[in-house]
Formats: C-alpha cells, sequence, structure tokens
C-alpha cells in the first residue's frame, strides 16, 4: 500500500480491530517479529517483551500484545504488519484488506538497500533451516515416542486381555460365591431345622426315658404283686388241693350214722359211769 493513498491511521486501525479475534486465534507472533524487526518497527525489547513475559501465557494475549505495539508505530506498523500478514498468512490478508495478496517484498526493507535485503532472506532461509532441522527432530522424536507409545499399546493391551480374563474370572467366581452363599444359607436353615427336630426329639427322648422308667417301676411292682399273687394262688391251691382230699376222704353217709350211733351209745355209757360214781 503505498503512503499517498492510505486512509486516516485510526480508520485503519479500526478495520484491524475488527478481525483482532480472528488475528489473536491464528497468529503466531514468533512467525511474524523476525520480518518486523527487519522493518525496524520492533525492537529487541519488544520482541523479547512479546514472545517471552511470563505475563502474556498464551498465544491470543502475545498476538494482543502485538498488534498493541504495532499501533504505536503509526503507519509504518500498519504498513508492516499488513506486508507480514501478505507473506505468512495470505487468508487473514485478504480477510483484513479484502485484496489478494501479491507477495512482494516490503518497500519498508528496501528501503535499507540491497544489502539488509539479502541479509533479510538470509535470515530467512536460515530460520527456514532451523524451523526444518528442528521439525526434523521433533519427527524424530516423535517416531521414537510413537514406538514407545506402540511398544505400551502392547503392553497395555496384553495387561487389558490378563485384565480382562480376570475380570472373567472374578465374576465366575463372584458367581459361584453367591451360589455357595445360596446354598449354605439353605444349609443354615435346615441345620436350623434339624437343630430344632434334635431338641424336640431330645426333649422327647427324656420324656421317654422318665416314662419308661416310671413303667419299669409299675412293671416291677406289677411283678412284686405278680408274685404275691402266684405264692396267694399256690396257697389256694396247695388248700383247694387239701379240700378236695379232705372232701374225697369224709366218710360215708352209712359210717356217719354207725359213727353217730355209737356215739350216742357211749353218751348213754359215759352217763351211767357218772351215776355209778356219784
Amino acid at each position: 500500500m503505498e503512503n499517498g493513498t492510505m486512509e486516516d491511521m485510526d480508520v485503519l486501525w479500526e478495520k484491524v480491530e475488527c478481525k483482532r479475534y480472528e488475528l489473536c486465534r491464528n497468529i503466531t507472533p514468533a512467525k511474524l517479529t523476525p520480518y518486523l524487526r527487519q522493518c525496524k518497527v520492533l525492537d529487541e525489547q519488544d520482541e523479547d517483551e512479546i514472545l517471552n513475559s511470563l505475563l502474556l501465557q498464551a498465544k491470543a494475549n502475545r498476538t494482543s500484545r502485538l498488534l498493541d505495539i504495532l499501533r504505536t508505530k503509526g503507519e509504518r506498523g500498519y504498513v508492516a504488519f499488513l506486508e507480514s500478514l501478505e507473506f505468512y498468512y495470505p487468508e487473514l490478508y485478504k480477510s483484513v484488506t479484502g485484496k489478494d495478496p501479491t507477495r512482494r517484498f516490503s518497500t519498508i526493507v528496501v528501503e535499507e538497500g540491497q544489502e539488509g535485503l539479502t541479509q533479510f532472506l538470509m535470515n530467512e532461509v536460515v530460520k527456514l533451516q532451523k524451523n526444518t532441522k528442528v521439525k526434523t527432530l521433533q519427527n524424530t522424536e516423535l517416531s521414537r515416542k510413537t514406538r514407545t507409545l506402540e511398544d505400551e499399546y502392547k503392553k497395555l493391551r496384553l495387561a487389558n486381555q490378563e485384565l480382562q480374563a480376570f475380570q472373567q474370572r472374578y465374576n465366575k467366581l463372584r458367581e459361584e460365591r453367591n451360589t455357595y452363599s445360596d446354598e449354605l444359607l439353605r444349609v443354615k436353615d435346615e441345620n436350623y431345622k434339624l437343630a430344632m427336630r434334635y431338641a424336640t426329639l431330645s426333649e422327647e427322648k427324656n420324656m421317654a426315658v422318665m416314662r419308661s422308667r416310671d413303667l419299669q417301676l409299675e412293671i416291677d411292682q406289677l411283678k412284686h404283686k405278680l408274685n404275691k399273687v402266684e405264692e396267694e394262688c399256690k396257697m389256694e391251691r396247695r388248700q383247694s388241693l387239701k379240700l378236695k382230699n379232705d372232701i374225697e376222704n369224709r366218710p360215708k353217709r352209712e359210717q356217719i350214722f354207725e359213727l353217730e350211733r355209737e356215739n350216742e351209745m357211749l353218751k348213754i355209757k359215759l352217763q351211767e359211769l357218772q351215776s355209778i360214781i356219784q
């Protein structure tokens, strides 16, 4: 953009301010500061503040600080900023200006002469070489990390398979434990019922033993009574036999009459004798 056709700086910077969010989100300040220093719109102190300040941790904050510093540089800062966008961020350049980038070298740089342009190009080449070397080292490191992560992934996958096997085994053991727990509860219930039944049977047994003792006592008493009755029966039997024998051996009626007649005669004789004696 030529100086004779520039609009008022405040108006131009307002256009930039309208795109501040987009610019802060997409611009990496470290890519622009070498060119801006070459154009002498930034000095070493400005660059150090933008890139290394502890107060500007986020990339968006660093870019916002860069815009603030460039705005203080007036027209020169505005032109250099647009040219840096044109060179490094052509899409943002078009978004801010509405024009397609031409990628022309800055008239500000040309003012420094051919030597300044050559130095700028050499610096850019060196920077690109350094960036390429850094990226190569980063790629190597990423490849190493990738291999390490792949090894870790294989180990984790094996560990996960073992863990799944352990999980399946654990689930199976838990199911078996639940089954055994249910079986244990059932056995406990059965044991409780058996214990209650055993207690009842023990009580019944004790009652039966006591009843058996009572019955044994009654049996002994009955045996004693039976023995006594048997003795009485024997005596009765002996008396019955004796009575039977007496009955069988009793005299006959004629003998009884004869004995009665003899007894009468003896009585008469006795009376006669008594009379004589008196």
